[in-house]
């Protein structure tokens, strides 16, 4: 195996550099929430970069630095030595505790002597677990400095090589060539697709298979750039998936692994590194005999057998590369409140009579009219779009591409924006077009917004904080900055109303939102910013990352109202 590894040889002679060590044992850890579930791999797809939020996994004391055995250059691997395994990734290795419960267990049972160790955290990419300045690739490493390992496992965020192989290409080569330079052999733990049901296929247009052969493309890719072999785990799972319905591999969110998942996980990484054959290893787990045979034999195939790639979906990793986005906003001076103002929410009506026919409504800008009426879940027409974007109303958006059918009132999603209806399900869920516009409103391929979202208050008011009411912090937008205007045509920045949650400052809960005037029902998170009083007619949000839970809604809102407070001026 050693011989494959000369292209990573290179890159790691320039990623050598000394880190304090970080103590790191035979497991990272329980789950940051303190439960037995692990935490969820939960980010999923699309246009810039964001990793997800987590709270680092605790760990052990790590035995000290010893020499590294090498695994036979063919054949079976010798069973006389002891061998260290370290396992990177996220929750689809750490789930069940695959590495320490399972996979080292099938190597007790094959008569191995092995320490194993993990360091995963839910949703983590390999691109960042490189990265020194980065709380795993911290823990990463601290590891590699503190002992000589002999294998290293790594497994990559779970849609990234299909949806996004040039960030996985990138992630596998840094990380693979700092496992290298420390004298270990690198692994890569190929993953499988989403169970029929999940929405990442539906969202995509994929299949259970497609997902499979597009993931195990992408690592057969970049395991024949760099020489390194692939535990195809994901062939071994659409095997038994499709030939053995009667075996689930599946948790109940229809993506992780559940115990049987995970033992045949462990199984094919097994005899991809020690070349042994699965189907002759005394252990079961908790599986009958006949279950464990056909998991033991789909992995066998796996590694011995494996599939050829369709034609349709190979690939080349050569040249693919990836660039880190930065994002075109100054966060430096964001003021992110923890107390609700003193001052009246003013991004709703009250005590009046209103076309609604309610007593109380959204802002009706210059128009008396909350929003357009006009909506598409397909594709909206350049005049519906000329009609949404018109800045008479109370809330207008400029960009908008259509709205989301599965959302609850998503024929109203632009005036849900400001309805007053924040503390039910009435949700403002919509998707930007391909275009970036400049904070006037114009298409300008250097500019920085995905879009804008323009609230139009009739008159001058003073503001005194603008943020958002929702389920979550995450359905928002992640990256944005805030201006004010009094004619709608001039605007002014406001840094202390600017934020950035995807690479910046994580944003605080304000706390329970008031009580909504349709229901008297609150949101379960408020988020505000500090708007310093300044004054204005209108307020622009220049929406650069939308909804940032998930990459491939990077260019989609889906939040439940925008709440502003002030006052009107005379």
């Amino acid at each position: 195996m050693k011989k494959k590894l000369i292209a990573i040889l290179l890159l790691a002679s320039m990623l050598i550099s000394g880190v304090a060590c970080v103590g790191v044992g035979e497991t990272t850890t329980a789950p940051s929430d303190g439960t037995s579930a692990p935490a969820p791999d939960n980010t999923t797809e699309a246009a810039p970069d964001n990793t997800t939020e987590a709270t680092p996994d605790s760990t052990t004391a790590e035995p000290p630095k010893d020499e590294t055995t090498s695994a036979p250059e063919s054949g079976v691997l010798d069973k006389d030595k002891t061998y260290h395994f370290l396992f990177i990734g996220n929750s689809y290795t750490h789930y069940n505790d695959m590495p320490e419960q399972i996979f080292a267990k099938i190597l007790k049972a094959a008569g191995y002597t092995a320490t194993v160790i993990r360091i995963t955290k839910g949703g983590w990419y390999l691109i960042d677990s490189a990265k020194a300045d980065d709380e795993v690739g911290k823990q990463v490493e601290g590891a590699l400095k503190a002992r000589n390992y002999d294998y290293v496992i790594l497994q990559e965020q779970s849609t990234c090589p299909a949806l996004y192989p040039g960030k996985f290409y990138t992630g596998v080569r840094n990380l693979a060539a700092k496992v290298v330079a420390d004298g270990a052999t690198p692994v890569l733990y190929g993953t499988w697709g989403r169970k029929a049901g999940h929405k990442v296929l539906t969202e995509n247009g994929w299949t259970n298979e497609s997902m499979t052969w597009m993931i195990s493309a992408a690592y057969e890719a970049i395991g024949a750039e760099l020489g390194i072999d692939v535990a195809y785990a994901g062939l071994a799972f659409y095997d038994v998936y499709t030939n053995n319905k009667n075996i689930n591999l599946y948790d109940e969110d229809l993506t992780h692994p559940n115990a049987t998942g995970s033992y045949l996980a462990a199984m094919t990484i097994f005899a991809k590194i020690t070349g042994m054959d699965p189907t002759t290893v005394d252990y079961n787990a908790n599986l009958t005999d006949e279950a464990a045979a056909i998991l033991k034999e789909a992995a066998r195939k796996a590694v011995f057998e494996t599939p050829a790639i369709p034609e349709q979906y190979k690939l080349k990793s050569e040249g693919v590369e990836f660039v880190e986005q930065s994002y075109d906003v100054d966060a430096s001076g964001m003021k992110n409140l923890t107390s609700f103002p003193k001052s009246e929410l003013i991004s709703v009506l009250k005590g009046g009579t209103y076309p609604n026919g309610k007593s109380f409504s959204g802002i009706l800008g210059t128009k008396n009219a909350i929003a357009s009426k006009e909506y598409s879940a397909t594709g909206l027409s350049d005049a519906q779009k000329a009609d949404i974007a018109d800045i008479g109303y109370g809330v207008s958006v400029i960009g908008i591409e259509k709205m989301d059918s599965s959302a609850k009132g998503y024929t109203t999603a632009v005036e849900n924006l400001v309805n007053g209806h924040w503390g039910n399900s009435f949700m403002a869920c919509f998707e930007f077009d391909e275009n970036k516009y400049n904070i006037k409103g114009e298409v300008d391929a250097n500019a920085p917004y995905t879009g804008l979202i323009t609230l139009n208050f009739g008159s001058k008011h003073k503001f005194d904080a603008m943020g958002f009411a929702s389920g979550s912090l995450e359905g928002f937008p992640g990256v944005a900055a805030v201006y004010v205007s009094d004619d709608g045509v001039n605007w002014t920045v406001v840094p202390t109303a600017c934020w950035n949650q995807v690479t910046g400052t994580d944003l605080v809960n304000c706390g329970t939102s008031p009580k909504d005037p349709w229901n008297g029902n609150t949101a379960k998170v408020t988020c505000l910013f500090d708007m310093g009083g300044v004054s204005g007619q209108y307020i622009r949000i220049g929406v650069i990352v939308g909804r940032n839970d998930e990459e491939s809604k990077y260019n989609t809102i889906n939040t439940r109202e925008i709440l502003v407070y002030g006052e009107k001026l005379n």
